[in-house]
């Protein structure tokens, strides 16, 4: 049984857990992040910078593993990678790879997408856990077939598929499991796809643009140092490098949603400011009792990169100066997103 209270003193949203905490394990065979070999668990990545061919395993790692650029005479990465790439242990004679996909937790499979070219993730399956009330995700991605289907309950270590290559840019020598551990942002996001993408959204709820991923290495590796570590404790321990504030409206689901990010009373709230990672995952949600009208950048890190370089675009402008990017646009648009009468952005509180 899962409890929520409210300190008084404090004010702050406390989660206790007596049962059904999240401890993950690993998804396949591959124990090497535990092992100190990195090169062994993470699928390399084939780059080609500045004229020199490599191949190296930090591109399967979570965070800006890819992408490199030189700017200010350093070489540093620019794209966002939102999940973990695990490599394969067992192969066949012809190369294929031989691993089991597994249910990193107890769950409930909410997505189950059988081909391969309808999005990055080629198949992929989506697992839903109840983690402190509220939902948090595992996705299964590139895998060569999958063996289960929306609405079915699994059990931790139970098996989901098998491992692959399929979706775009992988072949079978890099062959590998894509795996997140994620947020959702909101539930009305199929009209929000609509209104923003020509193409049409095969994925409902469970496209990829509707999840924030987690460093899942991190996690695995901070729940083994300190058994008993809770995904919110993990979440909120990341450092923030940027603040936005949003309007209060009904539309604004991330307080409701995740309750244990927020740190205040919500009584009375007429804005939130929530605190983002430079890749975007929100660590923390402080209500306020100022009104605003639309979101706004009221902090940001110090950054010697230009902004858009630092935060995949979810902010813009030069060191000094930051704005919300392209990319942050059309986050808070659809952090606040009201399928029937537009952003929440547009609509006085």
């Amino acid at each position: 049984m899962i409890r929520r209270a409210f300190s008084a003193a404090a004010g702050a949203v406390l989660v206790a857990s007596t049962a059904g905490a999240f401890q993950p394990v690993l998804p396949t065979e591959n124990d090497a992040l535990f092992r100190g070999t990195p090169e062994e668990f993470y699928m390399f990545t084939d780059r080609d910078f500045e004229g020199r061919k490599s191949h190296p395993w930090q591109g399967g790692t979570y965070g800006f593993s890819r992408g490199p650029e030189r700017i200010g005479g350093k070489v540093v990465g620019t794209k966002f990678h939102e999940g973990i790439d695990i490599a394969p242990v067992r192969r066949d004679v012809a190369g294929e790879p031989l691993d089991d996909v597994r249910s990193i937790e107890d769950g409930r499979v909410v997505h189950a997408s059988n081909e391969s070219r309808d999005s990055n993730y080629g198949k992929y399956v989506v697992v839903e856990h109840i983690v402190h009330d509220s939902p948090v995700y595992s996705i299964y991605a590139h895998l060569a077939s999958s063996d289960v289907a929306p609405g079915q309950r699994v059990a931790k270590g139970d098996r989901l598929g098998r491992l692959g290559y399929t979706g775009a840019g992988i072949d079978r020598r890099r062959a590998h499991l894509h795996l997140e551990i994620a947020l959702l942002w909101h539930d009305g996001f199929e009209s929000w796809h609509e209104a923003n993408f020509p193409e049409p959204n095969k994925h409902g709820l469970y496209n990829g643009i509707n999840f924030m991923g987690l460093d899942a290495a991190s996690f695995y590796r901070s729940q083994r140092k300190t058994p008993g570590l809770t995904l919110g404790e993990f979440i909120r321990s990341r450092d923030a490098f940027f603040r936005v504030q949003f309007p209060d409206s009904p539309d604004f689901q991330l307080p409701r949603r995740y309750p244990w990010l927020v740190s205040g009373r919500q009584e009375g709230a007429r804005s939130w400011i929530v605190s983002f990672t430079a890749e975007g995952l929100p660590t923390e949600i402080k209500p306020s009792g100022q009104t605003v009208t639309a979101p706004a950048i009221v902090w940001a890190k110090p950054s010697s990169l230009p902004y858009d370089k630092a935060t995949r675009s979810l902010l813009d402008g030069p060191p000094g100066a930051p704005r919300l990017g392209k990319s942050g646009e059309k986050l808070a648009q659809l952090l606040a997103w009201n399928p029937s009468l537009g952003t929440g952005a547009d609509r006085a509180p």
